[in-house]
């Protein structure tokens, strides 16, 4: 097998230009692994911050689906009832399945990738939320609903004046004998049941554990940043690539390797914003 040469390059963005390259140094394998390593959390990051995003959308699309405004459009365009139904159980569903998601794979990560402590420090804090907030309680628990009763709109009423009306009543909710501590929760909610009304504050409760979780991988994301930020200072770069080719003679067009520094720069960002944590850069 061919010996693999490596470089580093520096990239230079201008208004009027496309990116321009220029090679600065050579570096020995071993840099590069150790660069590399650098950047292992970004693969973490993009796989928290996708699900994250998800469920904070889906929970927006759902109270969009709900407004006023849009059971309005529903009644002007003559959509079924039926269909408007379906619409509705669709959209909660989806927020439903996806705040289970977020819990579930980020469980995962912390048991494959962080420490028993870790996971206990993540399982604590949500047993508070579902010990502390209604939102968190009824989420955790409707998916389960679902699956093992009924969707909660079943009732259509339609108006020319105000639009129509998606109806959830507690009689329904309580058709289902599972509901835990939800239950005195839903008793005591107004009817009809406005289920929009729980997705600002459970979706806030996922950001904050999205944010916690960061504090898991602290030492990889500063050591990251550190060793990032000595590679650049050695060899006098900002905007780093580095270029893998078998020909030393013949350097255009061979591979480019991009490196995450968005993403290692978003997750340093995000640990730094925890007012639990207090860092200090070498």
């Amino acid at each position: 097998m061919s010996k693999l040469f490596l470089y580093v390059a520096e990239t230079y963005h201008t208004k009027d230009t496309d990116a321009e390259i220029t090679i600065k140094d050579e570096i020995t394998q071993e840099e590069l692994a150790k660069l590399n390593e650098a950047f292992k959390v970004c693969n973490l990051y993009h796989s928290i911050t996708q699900i994250k995003d998800i469920v904070i959308e889906n929970g927006e699309s759902y109270k969009r689906y709900m407004s006023k405004q849009n059971l309005q459009e529903i009644s002007r365009h003559h959509i079924p009832p039926e269909r408007a139904v379906t619409l509705a159980n669709k959209a909660v569903l989806n927020y439903a399945s996806s705040i289970k998601t977020y819990i579930d794979m980020e469980t995962r990560i912390l048991r494959k990738k962080a420490s028993q402590t870790a996971l206990d420090s993540f399982n604590n804090i949500c047993h508070t939320f579902y010990d502390k907030h209604i939102e968190y309680r009824f989420w955790s628990n409707f998916r389960n609903y679902i699956v093992h009763c009924e969707f909660p709109y079943t009732i259509f009423q339609g108006s020319i004046e105000t639009g129509c009306k998606i109806i959830c009543t507690k009689e329904h909710l309580l058709q289902f004998d599972n509901w835990k501590h939800s239950k005195e929760d839903i008793i005591k909610m107004d009817e009809p049941v406005d289920l929009p009304a729980l997705v600002d504050n459970m979706s806030s409760l996922i950001y904050a554990l999205y944010i916690d979780f960061f504090s898991y991988f602290a030492t990889d994301i500063i050591k990251g940043i550190e060793t990032y930020g000595d590679f650049c200072r050695r060899y006098d770069v900002k905007n780093p690539v580095i270029f893998k080719t078998e020909n030393k003679d013949k350097l255009i067009g061979n591979h480019m390797q991009p490196l995450p520094i968005k993403e290692l720069k978003a997750s340093f960002d995000i640990l730094k914003s925890n007012p639990n944590i207090s860092i200090s850069i070498k």
